[in-house]
C-alpha cells in the first residue's frame, strides 16, 4: 500500500479553518481544470471525442481529483478492504421530510399547469425544477403537517425497499417524465411515494389535470426557435465523434493517460478497484453493509425463514433501517418546525438562493423567450397565458 505521508494534501497539511480549507480546494479545483485545458497531452486525448461534453468532462475530472484528495484515506482503505461504514438515520429522516415537501410542490405544479393555481413568483414551469433543488427554502409551499409525517412513517413501514430518497430519485418535479404514459396508457414513472400519498390523501386526480400552461410554453418556444433559425443556412451533416462521458471508467482511463503524480495514479487505481468490486459483486457491499447495520442494531432483529440467507439478511436490514428512519422523523420534524418558527429555512441563506436563481441559465431562457413567443403570436408580451 502506498504511503500517503508525503502526499501534497495530507489532512495534517490542510488549513484547520473550514472556510480556508474550502477556499483551498475551490482554488485547487480551478487549477486542476486549467492544467487539463492547457495540456497538449490532454488535448490529444480529447481529439478522439466530440467537443460537446469535453468542458463538462474536465470539470468532472477536476472535481473527482478534489474528492479523491479530500477522501484519500477512505479509498486507500477501501482498496485494501478496510472500509468502515456509518449510517445516519437522521440524514435519512431529513431526506424523507424533504420528499414530503417535494410531493406538496409537485401537486402545486399540477394545479399551476392546469391554470387552477397562481403562485406568487412562479412565471414558468421550469421554476418548479429550481425549487426542487432548494426545496427547504421554497417560500410558497405550505409547511409539512403532522399527518403527513405520520403518512411517511406508514410508507416507510410498508415499503418493501429501504428508502434512501436522496440516492434513488432525483427528479421529483420532472413533469414530463413522471406523467409519461406507456403503451397501455398507465403512468409507470410516478414515484411510489407519490402514489402512496395520493392514495391516502385523495390527490391522485391531480395527475389527470390538463397541462395547459406547459403546452402553451412549448408552442411559444417553438415560435422563437423557428424565428431565430429562419435565415440560417441548412446545416451540413458531419459525422459526430463519440461523446466523452464522465463515468468512473472514462475518468480512470484519462487518469492513466494524463496523471504523473504517483499519489493520484494510486488513488485513481484504488478508486477503480472500488468501482470494479461493486460491479463484479453487486450484492457484496450491500450484504456487508446490511450485516454491519444489524450488528449495530439497538434491538433484536429476526430473519424471515422463508427467504434465502442473503435475501433474509437484506430484508431484515431494510426493515430495521426504515424503522429507525421512521422513529427519527419526529425529532427531525420538531427541528423543522422550530426552524420555521425562527424564520430559518433550508441549509442556505436567502442570499445564496437568490444568487442561484440569478445564475440559473434556464430561468433566464424561459423568462426571456416565452414573452417573445407570445409577441410573435400576436399576443401581449407577458406571462398571462
Amino acid at each position: 500500500m502506498l504511503d500517503f505521508d508525503r502526499f501534497a494534501y495530507t489532512y495534517a497539511s490542510l488549513p484547520k479553518d473550514e472556510s480556508e480549507k474550502k477556499k483551498l480546494f475551490q482554488k485547487l479545483e480551478e487549477q486542476f481544470q486549467e492544467e487539463i485545458r492547457n495540456s497538449e497531452h490532454a488535448q490529444q486525448y480529447f481529439s478522439n471525442y466530440g467537443s460537446v461534453y469535453i468542458s463538462s468532462f474536465i470539470k468532472s475530472y477536476a472535481a473527482k481529483k478534489i474528492h479523491l484528495a479530500q477522501c484519500y484515506s477512505y479509498y486507500a482503505d477501501k482498496y485494501h478492504e478496510k472500509e468502515i461504514s456509518e449510517l445516519s438515520f437522521q440524514k435519512k429522516a431529513e431526506n424523507a421530510l424533504e420528499v414530503i415537501l417535494q410531493k406538496k410542490l409537485f401537486n402545486m405544479q399540477l394545479l399551476w399547469r392546469a391554470g387552477q393555481l397562481e403562485i406568487d413568483g412562479i412565471k414558468t414551469s421550469y421554476e418548479f425544477n429550481f425549487w426542487e433543488r432548494h426545496i427547504l427554502s421554497c417560500p410558497f409551499i405550505e409547511p409539512v403537517q403532522k399527518k403527513e409525517v405520520e403518512l411517511m412513517k406508514d410508507y416507510l413501514m410498508q415499503s418493501a425497499e429501504e428508502e434512501d430518497f436522496d440516492r434513488f430519485y432525483h427528479s421529483w418535479q420532472n413533469y414530463d417524465e413522471i406523467t409519461k404514459r406507456s403503451n397501455d396508457g398507465s403512468m409507470d414513472e410516478v414515484p411510489e411515494w407519490y402514489e402512496f400519498y395520493d392514495l391516502r390523501m385523495g390527490t391522485g386526480v391531480l395527475l389527470i389535470l390538463p397541462n395547459r400552461k406547459g403546452e402553451k410554453e412549448d408552442f411559444y418556444l417553438r415560435l422563437v426557435h423557428k424565428e431565430s433559425t429562419k435565415d440560417k443556412p441548412p446545416q451540413v451533416y458531419q459525422p459526430q465523434k463519440p461523446i466523452l462521458f464522465s463515468g468512473p471508467e472514462e475518468l480512470y482511463d484519462f487518469s492513466k493517460y494524463f496523471e504523473t503524480d504517483k499519489y493520484f495514479i494510486a488513488l485513481f487505481k484504488y478508486y477503480n478497484y472500488h468501482y470494479e468490486q461493486e460491479n463484479r459483486n453487486p450484492n457484496y457491499d450491500d450484504i456487508n453493509g446490511a450485516v454491519e447495520l444489524l450488528f449495530s442494531a439497538d434491538r433484536p432483529v429476526y430473519l424471515n425463514s422463508n427467504l434465502t440467507w442473503d435475501n433474509a439478511i437484506m430484508a431484515a436490514a431494510k426493515e430495521y433501517s426504515n424503522t429507525k428512519t421512521a422513529e427519527m422523523l419526529d425529532f427531525v420534524y420538531e427541528q423543522y418546525l422550530m426552524m420555521k418558527d425562527l424564520g430559518i429555512s433550508g441549509h442556505e441563506t436567502r442570499e445564496e438562493v437568490e444568487e442561484a436563481w440569478a445564475k440559473d441559465f434556464l430561468i433566464n431562457y424561459f423568462r426571456t423567450n416565452i414573452p417573445k413567443g407570445k409577441l410573435l403570436n400576436g399576443e401581449p408580451e407577458d406571462f398571462d397565458f
